[in-house]
């Protein structure tokens, strides 16, 4: 809603620069990486024509080999700063956290365990690193796509079509694998969360459970939930196979559709037969194709990963938290007869709205003085 913190947007502004800085690097890599297409159609056009100069071949070679160290360049300077960004954010959000969890109240702290908050620093934050190094290919993958497919029309003319045809009937099979796998990650953070809170319990009341031998019950019950956590990840890793295979399989089933349908719309053409350079230069952008088409859905999987885990973060640090107002910190006192700690007219509750238990208090804590509080349990 309107007027809500966003995580997304603290991180952007936060990190932006990095973030652009690297889609420059990107940008780069991806342009250099059609230009040895167009490279080798030359040298190809070069070995077929014995007319030509030498020095074309000699020039060819070498745009070939500058061409691929500054793609290689421009490619680990994008991971440099995409890996930098990753654990930048990851700390900066561990940070939040903790500090978040410093300020709970005791209405938060009943609703967010202490393993459930472990698994945020741990789990959630992991994955923003996870997908940092590509969470460009949203852009770039079909940037990559409409690159290849124009300069596949200038190759093969209307042929790409078919191969084309293709590729839209994969994204409506991705998009519900996508879905699906959305809703299974949120069932597997509850598991996980289950789990997590359960063993930091028996851990708490170690002593408790080995005095009454409740090892075993304690053990299936924690074996019950992983069973369950596991049936979650099992369908996740099926689904994110199927969906993997269909997008490895597209470069093939999209290339042998092109040349199909080529070959077919142009046998009784001579003049546009399939000659050893369209073939070649097709199979170089039908690689170049390949890649982008086999990351999508790492991409997407990743993305509805770090949705989950960022919808998870901003509604614990968008949560109830104790008041400023409060207590106020000032300077340490320099002498013993200071008061360290000093409360006059305290009034305490358990949540802010009910009615305070304890009125009227007034204390105050010499600095070093020993202080005991005793009551009976549970009087407040």
């Amino acid at each position: 809603a309107w007027g809500r913190p966003s995580l997304v947007l603290a991180l952007a502004k936060s990190f932006g620069s990095t973030l652009c800085t690297a889609a420059l690097f990107k940008l780069a890599q991806d342009l250099l990486g059609f230009a040895s297409p167009q490279l080798l159609r030359l040298m190809i056009n070069f070995t077929s024509d014995p007319n030509e100069p030498s020095w074309n071949g000699y020039f060819y070679a070498t745009l070939l080999f500058v061409v691929a160290v500054m793609q290689s360049l421009c490619l680990h300077q994008y991971f440099h700063r995409c890996y930098l960004l990753g654990m930048r954010a990851r700390t900066a959000i561990i940070a939040a956290v903790y500090e978040k969890a410093l300020r709970l109240g005791s209405k938060t702290r009943k609703a967010w365990t202490v393993g459930e908050v472990v698994n945020l620093m741990s789990v959630d934050a992991q994955r923003l690193v996870d997908l940092m190094p590509y969470l460009h290919m949203l852009w770039s993958a079909p940037l990559q796509i409409a690159l290849a497919l124009g300069f596949l029309w200038l190759a093969m003319g209307p042929s790409i079509f078919a191969g084309f045809v293709v590729m839209l009937l994969l994204v409506p099979f991705n998009i519900a694998v996508a879905g699906l796998l959305e809703r299974f990650q949120v069932e597997q953070m509850k598991q996980k969360d289950s789990r997590i809170k359960l063993i930091n319990e028996v851990l708490n009341g170690i002593k408790v459970i080995k005095l009454y031998a409740w090892e075993i019950p304690f053990q299936n019950r924690i074996k019950g939930i992983r069973q369950l956590e596991l049936k979650v990840l099992q369908k996740c890793a099926v689904l994110g196979a199927i969906s993997s295979i269909s997008w490895t399989s597209a470069s093939f089933l999209v290339s042998i559709a092109t040349f199909a349908t080529y070959a077919l719309v142009h046998s009784n053409d001579p003049e546009n037969r399939l000659t050893a350079e369209k073939a070649f230069v097709a199979l170089s952008l039908f690689n170049i194709l390949q890649f982008p088409l086999s990351m999508l859905p790492a991409v997407i999987s990743s993305l509805v990963q770090v949705s989950v885990s960022l919808k998870r973060l901003s509604g614990f640090l968008q949560s109830e938290e104790l008041s400023p107002s409060n207590s106020r910190r000032m300077q340490s006192p320099h002498t013993k007869t200071a008061d360290a700690i000093e409360v006059e007219g305290g009034e305490f509750s358990w949540d802010s709205p009910e009615v305070p238990i304890l009125t009227g208090v007034k204390l105050h804590v010499k600095s070093g003085q020993l202080v005991a509080v005793v009551g009976q349990v549970g009087a407040g």
